[in-house]
């Protein structure tokens, strides 16, 4: 993953207009306290993170396909297992609990997909 590319922000969870400051209090894709505590601004850039009223909202619309993507297979998955060997019974919650622990990190990352979708990287560029 290269520094000054969408990927590296979205997945690093950097600000989109310096990727340096974090986008989260604490960073890091698995957290258990303060899951979606964010600053209002960058702390390296100073750019704004609150783009507006309720504009994480729209990151309900981001996850949502992403959470499709693998609930339904899970699902699928969970239909054939249930005429299979007993070891694919046993191993199957673990798999479905797997899943709902993605969802802190789905979260966070539909917030950076959102905001690098409206900010776009500028290197060596303070908003003042």
């Amino acid at each position: 993953m290269k520094k000054g590319t969408k990927s590296y922000s979205i997945l690093k969870l950097k600000c989109p207009r310096c990727q340096i400051g974090n986008l989260f209090y604490n960073p890091g894709l698995f957290v258990v306290k303060d899951i979606l505590k964010m600053p209002d601004n960058c702390p390296h850039c100073k750019q704004d993170f609150k783009l507006e009223p309720g504009f994480y909202s729209a990151a309900l619309w981001i996850s949502y396909p992403i959470v499709l993507l693998i609930f339904i297979p899970l699902i699928s998955l969970g239909l054939v297992v249930h005429s299979m060997h007993s070891f694919f019974k046993f191993i199957f919650p673990f798999i479905v609990l797997f899943s709902f622990m993605l969802q802190i990190p789905l979260m966070r990352i539909a917030r950076a997909i959102l905001l690098n979708m409206t900010i776009d990287y500028r290197p060596n560029n303070k908003v003042e």
